[in-house]
């Protein structure tokens, strides 16, 4: 079976690091509970994934981003790398060959293994360094995001952090005002400090950032990849935190809604909703001594094998019909991009079917 699509201008992709369809049931139920409209339902395709690595239905953020990113399943901690250590080409990579501006933002800090894989290539997730220096000698345009353990290990101090960044990036201040004139068109970055963007009350947040991100992107004149993280359910998760999660999912879809309004103004621009895996097992249950609330409950602090949301909207949304492996997604994501460098054009059609190849063969 074969299907067609046509193909965006504009890709957004948003990845809710550790949301499994709990989280999303939660979400739902407290949009229910104070009759407020749901983002959720506002997608034209929704399904899943059984986000995994190379050997099997478990997974880190590194292996299944890395997947999401370049459309090879791969092993635990292979950051843009494939299982044998071969570096693969990136979504973001190939995007910008066809001369597409790219960009970054995440409420993380920026050599997170789930922006990584965009962008670096290292079997060290844990070696910041070679992360950030690999990011500044990318053809990134923009990375939004935050610093976290500095000065540890391999984690450069704040100074040379910036040093490296500045190689490549003008850095912004707080105020994130978006150079004019000739300096328009250079790359940009703003960095924050821990948990600075976390929470949905902060000034920026990952909403704000992501507006401006939208507006510079824009003014580029040219088509664009923009990758959107929320780590923060997945720290939420780890920890069983059940308020942070409720903050974070509050964030995220916040986030979701102005993405998706610029989209419907905007008309040619696919926005891709999923996550990397699930963290924490949660399970929303029924409390029926105090009917109708509900309590949250939890089965671990680490990774399950749980299947994750896969919402699309836009042109080409209907390419993400259905149930699918992680890798697939970056595979069609990349088949999108590479289509027709004459890029959104009304006519331009996607088939599916005997052209995808499985990479865990």
């Amino acid at each position: 079976l074969e299907y067609s699509a046509a193909k965006p201008k504009n890709i957004v992709l948003f990845i809710a690091d550790g949301m499994g369809f709990s989280h999303l049931s939660l979400a739902m139920h407290a949009n229910q509970s104070k009759n407020e409209p749901s983002v959720w339902n506002e997608f034209e395709i929704k399904g899943w994934h059984d986000a995994r690595s190379y050997y099997g239905p478990l997974t880190d953020s590194e292996a299944s981003a890395t997947a999401i990113a370049t459309g090879t399943a791969t092993n635990f901690g292979h950051i843009g790398i494939d299982k044998d250590g071969k570096a693969l080409k990136s979504l973001f990579e190939m995007a910008s060959d066809l001369q597409y501006t790219t960009g970054i933002v995440t409420d993380s800090y920026i050599w997170d293994g789930t922006p990584a894989a965009f962008v670096a290539h290292t079997r060290n997730e844990d070696d910041a360094r070679d992360i950030l220096t690999q990011i500044a000698e990318s053809n990134l345009n923009l990375i939004f995001g935050e610093l976290e353990d500095l000065g540890e290990d391999d984690v450069p101090e704040k100074d040379e952090t910036l040093e490296i960044l500045s190689r490549r990036f003008q850095l912004l201040d707080r105020s994130l005002e978006i150079p004019s004139g000739d300096n328009l068109s250079k790359p940009i970055a703003a960095i924050f400090n821990e948990d600075e963007v976390q929470d949905v009350s902060s000034t920026p947040n990952l909403t704000q950032l992501t507006q401006v991100a939208i507006n510079y992107l824009l003014l580029q004149d040219k088509p664009f990849v923009l990758l959107v993280e929320c780590e923060e359910m997945d720290a939420a998760s780890h920890e069983n935190d059940s308020n942070r999660v409720v903050k974070g999912l509050k964030s995220i879809q916040e986030t979701l809604s102005l993405i998706l309004d610029f989209s419907r103004k905007q008309g040619e621009t696919l926005v891709v909703f999923t996550a990397d895996h699930e963290t924490g097992g949660l399970a929303v249950v029924a409390d029926f001594d105090n009917y109708p609330k509900t309590q949250i409950k939890w089965a671990t602090k680490d990774h399950t094998a749980a299947v994750v949301p896969l919402f699309a909207d836009g042109p080409g949304a209907e390419y993400f019909a259905g149930i699918h492996r992680n890798w697939e997604i970056g595979e069609r994501l990349k088949k999108m991009v590479h289509l027709d460098t004459s890029q959104g054009k009304d006519d331009s059609k996607i088939k599916l079917g005997q052209e995808l190849t499985n990479p865990e063969n």
